[in-house]
Parts: C-alpha cells; structure tokens; sequence
C-alpha cells in the first residue's frame, strides 16, 4: 500500500505536466482566444492582413462594418476558480485593402451574456 502511494505521489506532476497547454488543471472555464504581447508585436501595422489572422487565429468573434474600415473582435473571458475573473478584448481594424491598419486590448465587451462575469 505503501509503494502504491508513493507511486501516486510521484506520478501526480507527470499527468498535469503531460496535459495540454490549454487544459487548466483547476477547472477554470475559458472561452475565446488570448492574445499576448507577444503575439499583438508580431502583427504589423500595415502589412499584415486579415487573411494572415484569419488564418492564424481563427474567424474573429465579432466583426463591424465602420465606413471603410472593418473592425474584429477577439473577445476572452477566463471564469476562475480561484482569484479574480479575466475578460477581455482583443481589437483589429483593416482598411479596405485588407490591410492591419490599428490593433488594441482592453477591458471587457459590453456584455458577455454570462452571469458568472456579471454582464
């Protein structure tokens, strides 16, 4: 019984080191996609285009038509199990050549429909 433990013990951290970078061992719930720096510094103003995204990121969450200008949404939301809750939006707008022309990331949409994140 004592081996078996021990076994257990030393083998838990390979099952959460062996999951995939996505899976949360702590059963937060995670929708959307999260962009990092690091990603948001890759994409060029300019030169990158929506094909490029699209392609990379998959279709955006939400679009608008705004004059020339069509404007993406990535929108994350990460319901915690412990801390504080994470919602956010990630920002692209392409001129009519298809073009990046501003990238941003900020605070929540304006409502998510999920009364965990209180909209």
């Amino acid at each position: 019984m004592r081996t078996y433990a021990l076994a257990l013990l030393l083998a838990a951290p390979l099952v959460f080191a062996a999951a995939p970078a996505h899976a949360n061992p702590f059963g937060d719930h995670v929708t959307g996609i999260e962009f990092t720096q690091a990603q948001l510094d890759e994409l060029e103003i300019g030169k990158t285009t929506q094909d490029q995204i699209r392609g990379k990121y998959g279709a955006p969450t939400r679009r608008e038509q705004l004059g020339d200008t069509q404007v993406w949404y990535y929108d994350y939301a990460r319901i915690k199990a412990f801390g504080r809750n994470v919602q956010e939006s990630t920002v692209f707008e392409f001129g009519k050549d298809g073009r990046l022309k501003e990238k941003s990331k900020g605070g929540a949409p304006a409502s998510t429909g999920n009364p965990l994140l209180g909209g």
